[in-house]
């Protein structure tokens, strides 16, 4: 697995965590992010071709009240 790939997953795993801390779907989410349902799921899965991009972050980091740097931090 590539570095990015990594990434992803961990990014992916943030995401998913933050989103059932605050009890929202998968769908609710995407629809609140105003991104698709299929794209939410590629992003929490860490299948992201390349990087989710920083509008797309800031979007759920706000929607889940939880900083950017949570989300994409490794520890």
């Amino acid at each position: 697995m590539t570095q990015n790939e990594l990434d992803n997953r961990l990014i992916g795993i943030n995401i998913a965590y933050y989103r059932k801390l605050k009890k929202y779907t998968q769908m609710q989410l995407a629809q609140k992010t105003n991104i698709s349902l299929s794209y939410m799921a590629k992003i929490e899965s860490g299948l992201v071709t390349g990087c989710v991009s920083l509008p797309v972050l800031y979007k759920i980091s706000k929607i889940l009240e939880v900083s950017l740097d949570k989300l994409v931090n490794k520890n």
